[in-house]
């Protein structure tokens, strides 16, 4: 590949997969137009036929893709969503290009929160191989019936996860993917009604304060669905968020178990999430590439450290533990 490319051009282009003359739908939001431009020069140098397009209208939240996004999601094989500012309330919208793409066999790579600096910084650098850690841990939670998560906040759940895919973003980017960048993560969706217990996550909660939480936020969940939310301002913004966004919200939706071996937490959800050491819940949308049925206007990751798992009563060995 171009030498002279910028890094997490190069990057991008690698997790992708991308293959000479393949119509690719570069998708960036307003403070990453240059960015979007870029990355588009990037796909044409190295072979691929670049459309860019703006995530943007007159009046937000959006409740469907642009014109300009669907056309190219119902054709391109190869989707790079660059978003500095995302909203929870478009969830809908997001999953909806997924959606498209998937239908035809297009794969997505999505980057939610980043911004110039990290795309230039960290991003850039040479990714680990995560493939064979996340491949062991497939192998001791495929087939499972219930997990037993606790984490040192306080979690102690337990969730029903009998005749869902485990899945996994480290593995190679396939056509009907949609895959986060960075990967670094183990994923399942639980039964919509099979989550009991109590989620605490004192690192990370999307569309709530900026950075790391405030205060630890406290889920109670019964039979899939959360009862109470408590905890300081995050924990606030939480609610209000869940109860907008209406039916589906409050319902499980993700476990997801980080194994980045280089990430720590910092208040960055894209980040946080895959680090090792930690590992999140998610309320709301599951459907599509997550494996699971419930629908939902939004999709939070509530992250949490120190992770400790049974799967059937079998104590799991996570990598980098």
């Amino acid at each position: 590949m171009d030498e002279e490319m910028r890094g997490w051009c190069r990057n991008l282009i690698a997790a992708g997969r991308l293959e000479a003359g393949e119509e690719v739908l570069v998708i960036v939001d307003e403070p990453l137009v240059e960015q979007g431009s870029q990355l588009a020069e990037a796909i044409q140098r190295a072979g691929g036929r670049p459309r860019l397009e703006l995530w943007a209208a007159p009046t937000r939240p959006l409740q469907q893709p642009p014109p300009g996004v669907i056309e190219g999601a119902n054709t391109a094989t190869f989707c790079v969503f660059l978003s500095q500012e995302p909203r929870g309330d478009e969830a809908n919208a997001r999953f909806e290009v997924l959606e498209r793409l998937m239908a035809h066999g297009g794969r997505e790579l999505y980057l939610a929160l980043v911004t110039p600096e990290l795309l230039e910084g960290e991003l850039s650098q040479p990714q680990p191989r995560l493939e064979e850690p996340a491949r062991r841990l497939l192998a001791q939670l495929e087939g499972t019936q219930e997990i037993h998560i606790r984490g040192r906040a306080g979690t102690d759940l337990r969730l029903r996860v009998d005749g869902r895919p485990w899945l996994s973003d480290t593995l190679p980017l396939e056509a009907g993917d949609g895959h986060n960048f960075p990967s670094g993560e183990v994923f399942v969706a639980p039964l919509k009604d099979g989550a009991d217990g109590v989620l605490v996550a004192d690192l990370t909660i999307p569309y709530t304060v900026e950075g790391l939480l405030d205060a630890p936020v406290t889920l109670r969940f019964e039979r899939g669905r959360v009862i109470s939310i408590d905890g300081g301002r995050a924990a606030q913004m939480l609610r209000e968020l869940v109860a907008d966004a209406g039916e589906g919200a409050d319902v499980i939706a993700e476990l997801g178990i980080g194994l980045h071996p280089g990430l720590a937490p910092r208040g960055h959800t894209m980040l946080d999430e895959k680090a090792a050491h930690t590992a999140h819940v998610a309320i709301g949308r599951n459907t599509g590439s997550y494996g699971g049925d419930n629908e939902a206007a939004i999709h939070v990751d509530c992250i949490f450290s120190g992770p400790a798992v049974e799967a059937d009563g079998r104590p799991v060995d996570l990598p980098y533990s």
